[in-house]
């Protein structure tokens, strides 16, 4: 079992509050005040509306309830507690009103549950739902618009990405599933509305977010895979993007409308003239720019008001796709193409929205990449920069030679032979390759057994390709970087964590105040921007199976966090009481601070994290959502007193 967080609590945080405040972040005195303060009465009202709330759903749990239907109730509980938790976020003088809504509506449905009825389950029109996330072990809400007279066949689904909303939390998300809006989605297809945990652009656990949330529709409805849609505006608009290129063969066809797809360009007035290179090669991770070519693969609506500055989103896309070969004709103010199945469209003095003309056109085009169906393509072309987007159909991208540079695969299966070409590749996994006799990569032909699997599995060495009979024989190591397993920091967070905060005594007593200061930072960031408490334990406290499904956060040094001290031999960082060696430099313990990300050297498939939460903080969330790349890449120095970090950068492909 986790620690009781309030024990833990009790452990560690009147040393952190002391640093954090002494440091000038305590981030609750940053926030913005509400626009509307409840009465006494009101939070009074709400606060025994959420106790009771939570001891009906304790007792559902107690007496064994589902959890996939214990969620649609815990979900009102969780936005109710979140309404109390952030004062800041009574936006409006509604809200405290809507919050009650929701507490009642968390307290019908209890009630029903605990009699076995589910009414919410046979109600057309928008519901509100929720899951568990593996990130966190939180509740999530999600609202799926179901058609009247639904019979369970499998149907089209429309998946909607929201635009930034910075009056936007649980309860206001819950109760809009109550509210008419346009657009309601024709009775042939099921509608999904992402939450993607408020504003993050829909990446980090924002991004996980999605693909959690159609998981969940595709458990409770029938969907049909071959015909998902995917769609956004705005900050929806770029997540449509990047979502889009980045999992080409996930959708039927896209409509990204407005939004961003650069860093650089799009935040210019955010930065700093002298943005690190470490900075500038992680931006490739979110720049969807960077993976325009994949729409080649799929159906693609790119929409821009004429006179909205984010029109240059799609011109970005346009543009590159140009540039690699795409011919557009103009078509009025918008561009057509045979070169591709895309469309890109400008709304006539059109500020930022859709403009009704160019909406109508866009839906006759996805009703129609929608009728034809998702194909599996015999000839595939992706690229990629990191192995975190490794796949496209049959084709997956197990290595590259170099990360965040550009990697190409072009792939096609003709009569039983595979011929291939590759850029910045250095193992490719083709699968479904059962009748497969040849392959022709790069100019080089192999031959794979005449009884082999329906995967094929190719590693480069030397400038050389070889067939290989096992993942593990391909990768020749565990450690290596491959999909799920490359950094940089922050990609820890998209997968099951756990914080390890130390309870034993530090070699440096100023090294392990920084590092609670950077605990305590991402303890309270987190919760608030990402919507779920951080799992924490202790060292002491950590199990087998902790190690095994989760990558592990410590904070502290060998001497106050027993954990670090188990891996240390492991990582490529050397530390004594008195100094530690990292990226070919030695620092005294107490001038500075190790941070990495590692495979665990206790679970080479899972990562461990020292002294770090998200490398991104408050000030990048409250700013525009395209802030939100990492600052520190696969490992830093940092100074114990705060600061700039003295170095950083990235591991190579083998993790040194």
């Amino acid at each position: 079992m986790r620690d009781n967080p309030g024990v833990v609590k009790r452990k560690l945080s009147w040393i952190a509050w002391c640093l954090l405040a002494g440091a000038g972040v305590y981030l609750s005195a940053q926030e913005a005040q509400p626009s509307h303060r409840p009465t006494d009465v009101e939070l009074e009202m709400l606060g025994v509306q959420t106790r009771a709330l939570g001891r009906d759903v304790a007792a559902l749990r107690a007496s064994g309830a589902d959890d996939a239907l214990l969620v649609d109730v815990e979900v009102y509980h969780k936005a109710c507690e979140w309404m109390l938790r952030y004062p800041e976020e009574y936006y409006r003088k509604i809200y405290i009103h809507d919050a009650l809504d929701v507490a009642a509506e968390g307290r019908r449905r209890a009630a029903a549950l605990a009699k076995g009825e589910t009414p919410w389950l046979t109600t057309p029109g928008r519901i509100a739902r929720g899951y568990r996330s593996q990130v966190d072990g939180s509740v999530q809400p999600y609202i799926v618009d179901v058609p009247p007279g639904y019979d369970g066949k499998p149907l089209r689904l429309d998946v909607v990405l929201h635009g930034r909303n910075s009056r936007l939390n649980e309860v206001s998300f819950l109760t809009s599933a109550a509210r008419p809006r346009a657009g309601t989605p024709k009775p042939d297809y099921l509608q999904l509305e992402v939450y993607g945990r408020t504003n993050n652009a829909y990446r980090w656990a924002g991004e996980a977010d999605v693909f959690e949330a159609m998981a969940a529709v595709e458990r409770n409805y029938r969907v049909d895979l071959d015909r998902v849609v995917l769609r956004g505006f705005s900050m929806g608009g770029a997540g449509t993007w990047q979502i889009g290129l980045h999992h080409p063969d996930r959708w039927v066809a896209m409509e990204a409308g407005a939004g961003f797809t650069d860093t650089l360009v799009y935040t210019k007035n955010s930065l700093p003239a002298d943005v690190p290179e470490w900075q500038k090669r992680a931006m490739h991770i979110y720049d969807a720019v960077d993976y325009s070519v994949n729409a080649r693969t799929l159906a693609v609506v790119g929409y821009g008001g004429e006179i909205d500055p984010q029109l240059q989103a799609a011109v970005n896309i346009r543009e590159a796709l140009a540039r690699d070969g795409a011919q557009f004709r103009p078509d009025g103010l918008n561009f057509t193409t045979d070169s591709l199945n895309a469309v890109f469209l400008v709304g006539p003095d059109t500020p930022h929205r859709f403009h009704p003309d160019s909406k109508a056109r866009s839906n006759a085009f996805l009703d129609a990449a929608v009728a034809h169906g998702r194909q599996t393509p015999d000839k595939v072309r992706f690229v990629t920069r990191t192995t975190r987007y490794a796949q496209s159909f049959w084709v997956r991208v197990d290595g590259l030679e170099r990360s965040y540079d550009e990697a190409e695969v072009v792939a096609e299966r003709k009569d039983g032979t595979i011929v291939a070409t590759t850029r910045n590749v250095s193992r490719l996994v083709f699968e479904d390759a059962g009748a497969i006799t040849r392959v022709e990569i790069d100019g080089r032909t192999l031959e794979p057994p005449a009884q082999h699997s329906a995967v094929l599995w190719l590693g480069k060495s030397a400038g050389n390709w070889a067939l290989y009979e096992s993942q593990a024989a391909m990768r020749g190591s565990p450690r290596v970087k491959r999909p799920g397993l490359q950094g940089p920091i922050d990609d820890a967070f998209t997968q099951p964590f756990l914080v390890v905060a130390p309870s034993g005594k530090a070699w440096n007593a100023a090294a392990n105040r920084a590092a609670l200061t950077r605990m305590e930072i991402f303890r309270q960031e987190y919760p608030k921007w990402l919507r779920a408490d951080t799992p924490l334990k202790t060292d002491a406290a950590v199990t087998n199976a902790d190690i095994a499904d989760h990558n592990l956060i410590l904070f502290g040094d060998p001497g106050s966090n027993a954990l670090i001290a188990r891996v240390l031999d492991g990582l490529p960082l050397r530390w004594t009481r008195e100094a530690f060696e990292l990226g070919g430099r030695s620092y005294g313990s107490g001038e500075a601070l190790p941070v990495l990300i590692f495979p665990n050297p206790l679970n080479p498939d899972r990562y461990v994290v020292l002294n770090s939460g998200h490398t991104f903080h408050a000030p990048e969330f409250r700013g525009t959502n395209a802030l939100l790349y990492p600052r520190l890449g696969d490992w830093a120095v940092l100074p114990v007193d705060g600061g700039a970090p003295l170095t950083a950068g990235f591991f190579d492909e083998s993790w040194h």
